[in-house]
């Protein structure tokens, strides 16, 4: 494990669902959150916040979880995790969480996760068994793309499954195959599109404005995606990127504030201009437009398992029960 940053900490939204509930799992007429279902994402906010620093081999393992279950939260409305790094014994990470729902606080404790092998957890001599491995294919010229990007990992890792981040021209996918275009649609379609955005960002907790030069050129933000998942911080870096471009008004065509996002996730090998510079990246980029084309996308963002597409941030609660057959 790399050394983390003293202070580490971040605001992680979690949208819910009647699946979330403590009906869900039996406890018939309590049409709340269960706290087995916020401890699960108190664990995956704190696997997320240190996700980056880890090298080859490393996983951590939740080993103490200590909670105080304060306020019922529904189902109906995202929640926020908020977490912090409080402590490092040796191979003991200890983290400080709280769980808030439209600003009232739902539950607040400690978790502590243990570096371990991935290798010897395992088993030696033993493959672990395969998860499902969903190929998540987005550009961040999409705001549809800003919102999955923060769902994705959670509907996956529910299932124990791995996601490989998947960057794409949108624009070229659209001229190859004479591609959706809801914005040049009638006009009262536009206007409800552009108002169901909104909902759906604030249902999930997320913060949204057009940029003001928008559309910005989205090719060294997606040849930089590539190096981040080289790296391991597809998930982390991708989420940031979408939150400068799609909340906070940042030029992410600029390598300098490339160079940021990556930093402030330990991504520190190589310069964002030399890396979005690289033709290498390029030449992936063109064989992520090729695979797509094969395999019959037609926008983004869609997830696909099994040759089966999902597509749109409305389609996930599909893969999510997909995926749990």
């Amino acid at each position: 494990m790399r050394a983390v940053p003293d202070g580490l900490s971040a605001v992680i939204p979690f949208p819910l669902g009647a699946a979330s509930t403590a009906a869900s799992l039996g406890n018939v007429g309590v049409d709340v959150v269960a706290t087995v279902s916020l401890i699960l994402m108190i664990e995956d906010a704190c696997y997320r916040l240190i996700r980056p620093y880890y090298e080859v081999d490393d996983a951590t393992v939740g080993s103490r979880v200590c909670v105080n279950h304060r306020a019922p939260a529904t189902p109906d409305r995202p929640i926020d995790i908020a977490v912090r790094m409080a402590g490092i014994k040796g191979r003991r990470y200890g983290f400080a969480v709280a769980v808030d729902q439209d600003g009232r606080r739902v539950m607040d404790g400690e978790h502590e996760r243990a570096l371990v092998s991935a290798t010897r957890f395992a088993g030696v001599g033993r493959a672990p068994a395969p998860g499902p491995e969903v190929d998540f294919w987005f550009d961040v010229h999409s705001p549809w793309c800003y919102l999955a990007s923060h769902r994705i990992g959670t509907v996956v890792r529910r299932h124990g499954g791995s996601i490989r981040w998947r960057p794409i021209h949108l624009a070229n996918l659209s001229d190859a195959i004479g591609g959706r275009r809801p914005l040049e649609a009638n006009s009262n379609f536009a206007a409800w599109y552009k108002q169901d955005l909104l909902d759906q960002a604030e249902l999930l907790g997320l913060p949204l404005r057009q940029h003001p030069s928008y559309p910005l050129r989205p090719s060294r933000a997606l040849r930089a995606s590539l190096y981040a998942a080289e790296h391991g911080a597809a998930e982390p870096f991708v989420q940031a990127l979408m939150r400068a471009y799609w909340a906070e008004e940042q030029d992410i065509s600029d390598p300098s504030v490339l160079d940021r996002l990556a930093q402030a996730l330990g991504l520190t090998q190589r310069p964002m201009a030399d890396v979005t510079a690289d033709p290498r990246y390029k030449t992936m980029l063109d064989g992520n437009l090729d695979e797509a084309l094969r395999r019959r996308l037609f926008g983004v963002p869609t997830a696909v398992f099994q040759d089966k597409l999902f597509f749109g941030n409305d389609h996930l609660e599909l893969l999510d029960r997909f995926l749990a057959r």
